[in-house]
């Protein structure tokens, strides 16, 4: 499969906000719980450092956003979200998203990427995360609450350059 990591532009808004909206349906990785509308993702897309997507042809079949994960004196460590379409989901496309967003991280002059709040049951991105040399430094007991209303918990990833 060829597949073209790129900045996100105006003609994969469409696509890049229904694979936003169905993580966020799915409510087992998104920590938001409402789905945008097109001038929401319009606005949380444009705010980033880098909103990316992966591209198989003219499909969206994945993105990330890319940001600092904290203000001025915590802004040098940046924080990334990453969706894969569903179909897609197994093939590798999470990993060229991630060696991508570690790419882009120190491109922009950041010193290292944490993610918050990785859900404990999100096997594939823990396993993911250990593999490209990211460590888990924290866990919050029951940081995240399931669609069934259930929590599990969420575990903190850092990896420093």
């Amino acid at each position: 499969m060829d597949i073209e990591i790129r900045p996100l532009s105006q003609a994969d808004l469409q696509q890049a906000t229904e694979i936003w909206n169905c993580i966020v349906a799915e409510a087992n990785s998104f920590p938001g719980d409402q789905v945008l509308c097109e001038t929401e993702a319009v606005a949380l897309f444009d705010q980033q450092t880098e909103t990316v997507c992966a591209l198989s042809g003219d499909a969206v079949i994945g993105l990330y956003i890319l940001h600092p994960n904290n203000i001025g004196r915590c802004g040098h460590i940046a924080n990334a979200s990453f969706g894969v379409k569903q179909e897609y989901r197994g093939k590798g496309i999470g990993r060229l998203l991630v060696e991508d967003c570690l790419k882009r991280s120190k491109d922009n002059g950041f010193k290292g990427l944490q993610f918050n709040a990785v859900v404990s049951t999100n096997y594939s991105a823990i396993t993911l995360y250990l593999k490209l040399g990211f460590k888990i430094i924290g866990t919050i007991k029951e940081g995240y609450q399931l669609k069934d209303n259930s929590y599990v918990d969420t575990l903190i990833f850092l990896k420093s350059w």
